[in-house]
């Protein structure tokens, strides 16, 4: 009887201390300056009860890698969710035939739901596990997008992802975006004529 009434004593201590979950306080994040990246407009909304959000961004990418630096501050409880969304115009010199999204967090975290919006056709072909890093956070998850036709210059990539986390009241987290393909046709003629202009310009000071 005295066990039995212990047991109960045990339940009931545990369901009164579980932790709650956490509500979003505020977030942001911005690009880093260095020009690969350049954010337009970011933009936050939350659920009702804060617990989850969304956190969306639209820029333009004109070399890779380019870095998206951010933070979310929360109540302290667990397992809030925050939703990172991103629409991203190609403005380098090539298309893109494949992309390289590098999650960073500050503490460990969960990545799930990774969709890809545009191109229709593109889709995620891997995604790793959450690893320790040395980097531009404590922990890392990659993500490779492909599958579809190349995203040609002045086409936009849009994706986004859900990030669930716990164990503190402020994350820093950073998204790393690298676009992989082959220089455009017109990219090749001018590094020609680039290097015929500078040889031409050698013979003369020769002369």
């Amino acid at each position: 009887m005295k066990l039995r009434a212990f047991a109960l004593i045990a339940v009931a201590t545990l369901l009164y201390c579980s932790p709650s979950r956490a509500s979003i306080t505020a977030a942001s994040w911005w690009d880093d300056g260095d020009g690969a990246l350049v954010c337009a407009w970011t933009n936050l909304t939350l659920s009702g009860d804060a617990q989850s959000g969304t956190l969306s961004m639209s820029g333009d990418q004109y070399w890779g890698p380019g870095h998206m630096n951010g933070w979310v501050q929360t109540t302290g409880g667990t397992d809030p969710t925050l939703t990172l969304a991103s629409d991203i115009e190609n403005d380098t010199n090539f298309a893109w035939t494949a992309y390289i999204v590098n999650v960073y967090m500050s503490n460990t975290f969960t990545l799930s739901n990774f969709n890809v919006l545009t191109p229709g056709d593109w889709g995620v072909v891997s995604i790793s596990a959450v690893t320790p890093t040395n980097g531009l956070g404590s922990y890392v998850v990659s993500a490779l997008l492909d599958t579809g036709a190349p995203i040609p210059v002045g086409n936009d990539i849009a994706f986004s992802y859900q990030l669930s986390f716990s164990g503190a009241s402020h994350f820093n987290f950073t998204q790393e975006v690298i676009p992989i393909g082959v220089p455009e046709p017109g990219a090749f003629a001018l590094v020609a004529l680039s290097g015929g202009l500078l040889t031409l310009a050698r013979r003369r000071q020769r002369t």
